[in-house]
Formats: C-alpha cells, sequence, structure tokens
C-alpha cells in the first residue's frame, strides 16, 4: 500500500498517548475518525499495529517496527521544512561569487568577514568561470565582477572602482621612450598574458581587427609571476593598474593611448535576483571598492 505523511502521524500520536481520544486531540480530528483510519491502515497492512487494552493502545511488534521509522522520517521532514522556511527567509543559502581573474581581490577578506555579520548562515563560495557573463546567465554563480558592462539578456550592473589597463615594460625596452602606447605598437613583442588570447579583450579589440601579429606569446595565469618577468626583460604585459600596488620598481607603466585606457569594475547580477542576502552582497561590494582607485593599494 501507498503511505501517506497522516498514517505516521496518526501512529505516532496513538503510540505517544497511548489512547484514541487523546490522540485525536493532538491530531484536531475526532476519534471516530482516529477509530475508522487506523482500521484502514491496519486493514491495508494486514497486520495489528497496537494491541487493544482496557487501559492503553499497546504497539505489536510490527507497531513498534512501523512507528521507530515513522519517528525517523516524521524528524526529517520536520528538518527539512525548517531548511526550506530558512531558504525562504533568506537566512539560508549560498552565495556563488566569481570574480574576473585580473581584478585585484584583496578586498575579499574584509567583505567575507562583513558578509559573515550579516548572514552567519549563508555559505559564501568564491568560485573560478571561465566565462562570467554565461556563468551567471546559465545560474552557475549569483554575482561576478568583471571589467567590461557587456549588455547581456537578463544581466544588470553596478559601478565599482575605478581602474586604468596600463602596458607595463622593462626600462631597457624598446618601447621605454615612448610616452604612451597603442596597439600598433604590440607588432612583434614578446608579451606575457594572464589570458588565453583568442579570448581576450585585447585580441578582439585591438590585435585581430588590425592584423596585429605578436612576436612570441606566454600564457601565465599568476600575475605576480608576470610582473617579475617583466621586471626581469622577458617581454612585456597589460594588466589593471592595481595590480602594481604601487609597486613600480624595475618597471615602466606606459597608458594605452594619449588619455589612458581608464575603466569601472562591475558587479554584475540577475535582473529577477530577489534573495536578500545576493542584494546585501551587492551593496557591501560597492561600499568596500567605490572608494578604490587605480593608484590605491
Amino acid at each position: 500500500m501507498r503511505l501517506e505523511m497522516k498514517h505516521l502521524r496518526l501512529v505516532r500520536s496513538i503510540a505517544q498517548t497511548g489512547n484514541l481520544t487523546r490522540a485525536a486531540e493532538t491530531l484536531f480530528i475526532s476519534q471516530p475518525a482516529l477509530s475508522k483510519q487506523l482500521a484502514e491502515l491496519e486493514g491495508r497492512l494486514g497486520l495489528a499495529l497496537f494491541q487493544r487494552t482496557q487501559k492503553a493502545m499497546l504497539l505489536t511488534e510490527a507497531g513498534q517496527a512501523f512507528n521507530d521509522h515513522a519517528q525517523r522520517i516524521l524528524g526529517d521532514v520536520a528538518v527539512l521544512e525548517e531548511h526550506l522556511l530558512r531558504y525562504a527567509k533568506g537566512a539560508s543559502g549560498r552565495l556563488r561569487l566569481a570574480i574576473d581573474r585580473m581584478h585585484l581581490n584583496d578586498w575579499l577578506p574584509t567583505f567575507l568577514l562583513d558578509f559573515r555579520e550579516r548572514f552567519p548562515h549563508i555559505e559564501v563560495q568564491v568560485k573560478q568561470v571561465p566565462d562570467l557573463l554565461h556563468s551567471l546567465q546559465q545560474h552557475d554563480c549569483d554575482l561576478a565582477i568583471l571589467g567590461e558592462a557587456v549588455p547581456a539578456s537578463g544581466v544588470e550592473y553596478l559601478d565599482l572602482n575605478a581602474d586604468e589597463m596600463v602596458v607595463i615594460v622593462p626600462t631597457t625596452d624598446a618601447l621605454a621612450s615612448k610616452p604612451w602606447l597603442k596597439a600598433t605598437d604590440l607588432q612583434g613583442v614578446d608579451l606575457l598574458y594572464h589570458f588565453e588570447l583568442e579570448q581576450s579583450f585585447l585580441y578582439r579589440r585591438y590585435l585581430h581587427p588590425q592584423n596585429i601579429e605578436l612576436g612570441s606569446l606566454q600564457h601565465i595565469q599568476d600575475i605576480p609571476t608576470i610582473i617579475e618577468l617583466v621586471r626581469k626583460g622577458i617581454g612585456i604585459s597589460l594588466l589593471p593598474r592595481r595590480q602594481l600596488r604601487r609597486d613600480e620598481s624595475g618597471l615602466l607603466v606606459k597608458p594605452i593611448g594619449v588619455n589612458g585606457m581608464l575603466f569601472h569594475w562591475q558587479a554584475a547580477i540577475a535582473t529577477d535576483e530577489q534573495r536578500a542576502f545576493v542584494r546585501t552582497a551587492l551593496q557591501l561590494l560597492q561600499i568596500q571598492l567605490k572608494p578604490l582607485s587605480a593608484a590605491s593599494d
């Protein structure tokens, strides 16, 4: 037979009270109705769950086994209901934060501490994803930090901190005498770069349209290593100015274009995101990042 939750509660209540009348009261039904439900249940099972005596309703061996399982199941259901209620109130859940690898996340420990004070039961997951916007649209992350506000369906943006994309070159490089650099200056250079070239903004916006060919490319995902290699004269690189952390020793930092390539880091979330903890995280990011400038630590 197919058991229902009411059957589990029925047996549990009778076992706890030992009396049909008191059990009926706890279940908010009449005693005759409860007797009928118990008789139907035992009839379907083909088993007696209780031994009727003048003083009490006593569990049979089969009834004890039924009640033991009922207690566990009802306990699990109560825990599940509590968890779901906490999710509904925004008191439980997971915040999945994806950050552009070029973004200096020195603010992250303070953000995590502030967020935990407000939402101690929300798990925070900081994850790397290959495509930030796609991940957000596919609901693989809840909040993304990226350097370009590309119009995308179902995504909204919030300005964070200002930064500047610059070129770093060794002091002995042939480009050292130039006050600023343009895309064609990359022709034939040895580039140390954090991204897969053909997936990068640099390639899509400048190198490919202008048929600029590099001398060589080393794909290195660790930015401090890139900076040290440039200092040693291995090549040049492009990165956000804040990644230098004001340490420009052994480097020449060149603007891109006569006016520089200034930009704002963006926080992106889904337009239909309604969870309070995600919206609060967005506000905390802006509070912590907005005061930062390209030249700050």
